[in-house]
């Protein structure tokens, strides 16, 4: 009975129409006293039912300043959402102004006051995700003002490495170097103002690798690791990597200069320990040698290069890495010619010229051949500048053109002749090969891109860098694919050629052969062209990474000598 009673009084309520809830009344807030934009605040409003709203800023007279947004989903009761002050990428004007919001049909509004833009930094973006320690990193963005642009690179919350750099308004980039461990890391990057002001700080994910080969100028170096830097010391000892060698061609240049003489001959006593009474480790050529600098002291800086001992030198220790102390005031910083750089190999024996930040072209050299009696006959490794130019001279019964010099009485000069005919018979066929008296002998035939030492003189530029690498026992040739396509023209000579384009072809459809071929019948009996200098043969290449295997020692006779060598003074 008591059940249909309540059915029926519910029945009479609804067919009265009941008692509806009133709708909320409409309201719009912002989050603090001002709004700056590029920094978010809160904007809250309440909404009397289901729809859309429509939020724009207005002056004093109904005119539209810039907008909040327009057509968003909103439900009845409560809603809130982050804005930036800024409509499509447009900063709202600096003022104080009236925020309207425009739902259901009606419209509420709250002042405003709009304060002056924080710098931003639009679009930022790595070129690279993943570099390896010590190379550059390029970050791309656009400024909405100018100010200095900061990167920091943090690690687990903690910042590691900082870098800074001034940005004008727009298109801008800023490189840095990844002078940090490998591993995992952010690169966090603001933009600050003249005022203080910073923007909102942007995190990229960047992966710094370690080098993808060992082998470097600082290969066996007590120290090695140390240094994050990728300069002439750190860079591995990749030719493919063009970035990499290019950046440590571009690198500065420490080098030894006590501003006693000019004469770019003198040399310095490296000390084992940071005293003139100390003994002697090595030696170091001043003015044109590089060293690598460990630890900088106020009176002794501890330093790093391969010993530049000649024949009458203060300390015989031919070519060894040594580690020892010079004044600190006798070091000097260099900038190398940001247009060349120059690296030659001992390994491969071939001269690479980068220019402009790549690869430009390659020629066939010989380093310096020692022997038991003259082991300051080898070439030292290292970093050098090419500091002047000295011409032709003479050594022994040869002459050698276009002398240039990099090390003491060390030169990078053209392959030598014998004077009295100008007979090249003995020297240009041993290009490829260790074979010079220490100095570097460069080919004399123009290759494909019209180089040779004739371009190389023409073309010098004081301090152009000029690095050395060691040939370091486990380095190895790459060998060519048994596939890949060398050219010959069988009636001109018997030569073989890398490049199509080589001027000693004389002939626009020459012959192809392949790697594997230049192995068996007729290819046996070509020889490489002293012009393009193409690898040598794979039984000759297996023949040299066989003696440069780990482990082994392909210069017996130097081991000899630089064990029996008398070093202290």
């Amino acid at each position: 009975m008591r059940r249909w009673w309540v059915l029926a009084l519910l029945a009479v309520i609804l067919l009265c129409g009941g008692t509806q809830a009133e709708s909320p009344e409409m309201w719009i807030s912002v989050s603090g006293t001002e709004v700056v934009p590029g920094n978010a605040v809160i904007v809250s409003m309440m909404i009397p039912q289901d729809g859309e709203c429509s939020i724009r800023i207005l002056d004093g007279e109904d005119r539209i300043v810039s907008t909040v947004t327009e057509n968003r989903p909103v439900t009845e009761g409560y809603n809130a959402f982050y804005w930036n002050g800024t409509w499509q990428g447009i900063a709202c004007p600096e003022g104080r102004w009236r925020m309207v919001l425009e739902a259901a049909g009606e419209t509420a509004e709250t002042p405003v006051t709009i304060g002056r833009m924080i710098p931003c930094l639009i679009g930022p973006g790595l070129t690279e995700s993943e570099v390896q320690t010590g190379k550059n990193v390029a970050v791309v963005f656009s400024a909405t003002e100018a100010g200095r642009v900061n990167v920091s690179l943090c690690q687990n919350g903690t910042e590691t490495a900082a870098y800074s750099m001034k940005a004008e308004t727009g298109d801008g980039k800023i490189v840095f170097p990844a002078t940090v461990v490998p591993g995992e890391y952010e690169a966090v990057l603001t933009l600050t103002r003249e005022d203080g002001t910073s923007s909102v700080p942007v995190k990229l994910a960047l992966t710094v690798k370690a080098p993808a080969t060992k082998f470097s100028a600082v290969y066996t170096s007590p120290q090695a690791g140390r240094d994050l830097t990728l300069n002439g010391w750190t860079v591995p000892m990749d030719i493919t990597d063009e970035d990499a060698v290019w950046q440590a061609l571009m690198a500065p240049v420490t080098v030894v200069d006590d501003g006693k003489s000019s004469d770019q001959r003198r040399q310095m006593v490296i000390r084992k320990e940071p005293s003139r009474d100390s003994e002697g480790v090595g030696v170091v050529t001043m003015i044109s040698q590089g060293v690598h600098v460990l630890e900088k002291g106020e009176d002794w800086s501890l330093i790093e290069c391969y010993s530049s001992s000649f024949k009458d030198s203060a300390v015989l220790n031919w070519n060894v890495l040594v580690q020892g102390y010079v004044p600190t005031g006798a070091l000097r910083e260099v900038t190398p010619d940001p247009i060349i750089g120059i690296v030659v190999d001992k390994l491969t024996q071939r001269l690479y010229i980068f220019r402009d930040g790549k690869l430009f072209s390659t020629l066939l050299v010989s380093t310096g051949r020692m022997n038991s009696r003259q082991p300051y006959n080898e070439t030292r490794s290292g970093e050098y500048l090419l500091v002047s130019r000295v011409g032709g001279f003479l050594s022994d019964n040869y002459y050698c053109p276009m002398g240039i010099r990099f090390n003491a009485g060390d030169m990078l000069h053209e392959v030598p002749y014998i004077q009295r005919n100008m007979d090249y018979s003995t020297t240009e066929p041993m290009l490829g090969s260790k074979y010079s008296h220490g100095c570097i002998r460069v080919q004399r035939k123009a290759n494909p891109e019209g180089v040779n030492m004739k371009w190389i003189w023409n073309n010098y530029r004081r301090n152009t860098k000029i690095l050395i690498w060691e040939d370091w026992q486990g380095r190895q040739i790459p060998i060519p694919d048994d596939d890949t396509v060398f050219y010959r023209n069988a009636r001109k000579n018997n030569y073989y050629h890398s490049s199509k384009d080589c001027s000693d072809l004389g002939t626009r459809n020459p012959q192809e052969i392949t790697y594997a071929e230049l192995s068996e019948g007729a290819g046996e009996k070509l020889v490489v062209c002293p012009y393009c200098g193409p690898l040598p043969r794979r039984n000759e290449l297996e023949a040299v990474n066989a003696a440069y295997a780990e482990g082994g020692d392909h210069d017996p006779d130097m081991t000899k000598a630089r064990e029996s060598c008398p070093r202290k003074q």
